[in-house]
């Protein structure tokens, strides 16, 4: 079943990766006031195709999660709820098949957000091939927009999911405040 998906996924990417321009980073403001998380698939309330653009220089507190020696963040993709793992050695951003396929499942990935295949080096110093897609909403802890963030696809149902520097690289600064267990974003 497995290599039924994978082969039934790779069959899409037939897309050639073109050149890649940095998109802009926005906060949804009208959130910061909400104690409770948004329900999947819910919208974040956003004013423009964009969402709500901060000042510059406006910094944005996402509290995080401590398990293992790792760093769990609250991230919405296309409006589903997951964790990733704030890893600042990855150079875009990584899903699973598994998460791919439920994302497809939902409606919310389609063919048209396949990018075509790509290789990558991963901690071990291997190589491998993954299919790359393009995921058009990433909300890091319901304040943090981000259009259109390319990402990795693993064969590896178990794979982590990884927030690289695909989001990081569009901000200015990103600071760990591991007192207070929260990764500050400070805005371009």
């Amino acid at each position: 079943m497995l290599r039924i998906m994978v082969k039934m996924l790779l069959a899409f990417a037939l897309i050639s990766c073109g050149g890649e321009k940095k998109r802009p980073v926005y906060v949804d403001v009208e959130s910061f006031e909400e104690e409770e998380p948004h329900e999947q698939g819910e919208e974040l309330g956003v004013q423009d195709e964009y969402g709500l653009q901060t000042q510059s220089g406006d910094e944005v507190a996402v509290p995080f999660r401590y398990n293992g020696g790792v760093k769990y963040l609250p991230v919405r993709v296309n409006g589903y709820s997951f964790e990733m793992i704030f890893d600042t050695g990855c150079s875009d951003a990584l899903i699973s098949l598994a998460e791919a396929n439920y994302l497809y499942q939902k409606g919310v990935l389609t063919t048209d957000d396949v990018l075509g295949i790509g290789n990558s080096t991963i901690a071990d110093g291997s190589i491998v091939e993954n299919m790359i897609v393009n995921l058009r909403e990433v909300v890091v802890g319901d304040k943090i927009v981000c259009h259109d963030v390319k990402a990795s696809v693993s064969n590896n149902t178990k794979a982590p999911l990884l927030l690289g520097n695909g989001v990081m690289d569009r901000l200015a600064a990103v600071t760990v405040d591991n007192e207070n267990e929260v990764i500050i974003f400070k805005m371009k």
